[in-house]
């Protein structure tokens, strides 16, 4: 029979390696996220920065360079799409997210069909809320600190 003090010592043992096992199994995962989540916040960026080069062509160019702009903002956002549908389980993001970026994708297209049948303010009316709403997106998806 052990002696009652190295049955203690195992148990201590035992009890610090569970200890450091439990503390120890979720930072792989939470490094992983902090890094998915600074892509799609650098997706986010490119986005809006595509979203300004798209707004100020609508107000100083013509209806084809806004169209061009236009569709270079969706294939930007499109990259946000590929971001999040590749990490989405780790992102860790609140459930309506996924439909908030599918909703801003038909937003976008929205406005390609404004431009092409619409007038420049109806087009600019249809632009100006994307720009919130990346804003919104690319907050939500921001590194946890």
């Amino acid at each position: 029979m052990p002696d009652p003090i190295v049955r203690r010592f195992r148990l201590l043992r035992l009890a610090t390696v569970v200890l450091i096992t439990v503390l120890l199994a979720p930072w792989p995962i939470s490094v992983a996220s902090a890094d998915e989540r600074s892509e799609l916040k650098a997706a986010f960026k490119l986005a809006r920065a595509q979203y300004q080069v798209a707004l100020k062509t609508l107000e100083t160019r013509g209806r084809e360079e806004t169209a061009a702009e236009v569709h270079r903002l969706r294939e930007a956002f499109q990259t946000i799409i590929q971001q999040f549908d590749a990490n989405h389980a780790a992102l860790g993001l609140d459930p309506d997210y996924a439909g908030a970026i599918l909703q801003l994708d038909v937003s976008i297209v929205g406005v390609m069909l404004v431009i092409d049948f619409g007038s420049r303010e109806a087009a600019r009316d249809a632009l100006t809320p994307i720009g919130q709403r990346l804003d919104e997106l690319g907050a939500r998806a921001a590194p946890r600190e």
